[in-house]
C-alpha cells in the first residue's frame, strides 16, 4: 500500500496527517502488511521540509523526495511513479485518516476480495474547531452494471481524498496536468468507466478521511474555472452532466448546518 501526499508550506497541518499514517501503518504491521509513504514537497520555505526530513528519519516507510514543481498534480504523478504498493492512495497535507484502524481493515478487505478500486466516504472539518461538519457518504454501487454507468456518464463522482485505487491503474491513467484544479476528476473517472463489470468497486460507508474545507477550489473565481474544466474533461470522456455537479455537491456540503457537530479525534504519535 503506498500513500502518497503533496505538499508545500504546510508546517502547521502536516504533522497530524503524518502521525494518522504512522498509526495505520502500525495497525497493517501487525498484521504482517507493508505501507510505504511518500511525500513530495514543492519547494516549501515554512519549516514543512523540516518536518518531513526528521520524520523520515525515524519512520523507515516514510520517504520524501523535495523541490517538485508544478503544483500538486506534478507532485502527485512523481509519487505515482515512485509507488510500490498495491495500492495508491493520495493524502493531502492538510487532511488525516480519520479512523486509521477501519481504514486498514477496508484495504486488507479490498486484498482478499482482489478490488481494484476502493471507494470511502470522506468527513469535512474546519480549522481550527477540529469538528466534523458534514460528511460526503458514498452510496452501494447499483447491482446491475449498466446502471452504474450509466450513472457515471450521467455526472455521478465521489470525492477523491476516499477514492483508493490499483497503483497500475493510477499509473495508467495519472493526473492530466493540463487541468489544474479537476486533473483528480478526470482520473477518477477514467478509472471507473474503464473499470471491468465482473469487478465492481467495494465501498464503505463509514467516514475514513477528515478533509479540512477550502483549499484551490474554496472561492467564487475557482469554482467557475474548476467547472469550465469539469465541462472539458466530460466531453472528452462522454460524461453528459453538467460540471456544475461537482460543485454545486461542495457548495451544499459547505453552507448545510450541521446536524451535529463531531469532534475528530487526537491523533499521538505511537510508542517508540
Amino acid at each position: 500500500m503506498t500513500i502518497i501526499t503533496p505538499c508545500l508550506n504546510a508546517v502547521g497541518t502536516i504533522s497530524e496527517t503524518l502521525m494518522s499514517v504512522v498509526q495505520a501503518q502500525t495497525i497493517l504491521q501487525k498484521d504482517h502488511w507493508e505501507l510505504e509513504h511518500i511525500l513530495i514537497d514543492g519547494g516549501s520555505t515554512d519549516g514543512t521540509e523540516t518536518v518531513v526530513a526528521r520524520h523520515a528519519a525515524r519512520y523507515g516507510f516514510c520517504r520524501w523526495i523535495s523541490n517538485i514543481t508544478g503544483g500538486p498534480y506534478a507532485a502527485m504523478n512523481v509519487g505515482l511513479q515512485q509507488a510500490g504498493g498495491r495500492y495508491a492512495h493520495v493524502l493531502n497535507s492538510d487532511d488525516l485518516l480519520l479512523d486509521p484502524g477501519a481504514y486498514a481493515a477496508f484495504l486488507q478487505a479490498g486484498h482478499r476480495l482482489q478490488a481494484n478500486v476502493l471507494l470511502a466516504s470522506i468527513g469535512y472539518f474546519r480549522r481550527p474547531s477540529r469538528q466534523l461538519k458534514s460528511l460526503w457518504q458514498v452510496d452501494p454501487i447499483p447491482a446491475s452494471a449498466a446502471e452504474w454507468r450509466r450513472q457515471l456518464e450521467g455526472g455521478l463522482h465521489y470525492p477523491h481524498p476516499g477514492f483508493i485505487a490499483d497503483t497500475e491503474r493510477y499509473r495508467q491513467h495519472s493526473f492530466d496536468e493540463r487541468y489544474s484544479l479537476s486533473a483528480d476528476y478526470k482520473l477518477m473517472q477514467s478509472i471507473l468507466l474503464n473499470q471491468a463489470p465482473e469487478n465492481p468497486p467495494m465501498i464503505c460507508q463509514q467516514p475514513l478521511v477528515a478533509m479540512a474545507e477550502g483549499g484551490a477550489t474554496g472561492n467564487w473565481r475557482a469554482v467557475l474555472q474548476g467547472w469550465r474544466q469539469l465541462n472539458a474533461i466530460n466531453q472528452d470522456l462522454g460524461i453528459q452532466g453538467s460540471g456544475i455537479r461537482r460543485y454545486w455537491r461542495k457548495l451544499q456540503q459547505r453552507f448545510r448546518p450541521p446536524a451535529q457537530l463531531i469532534p475528530l479525534p487526537r491523533v499521538e504519535a505511537p510508542e517508540p
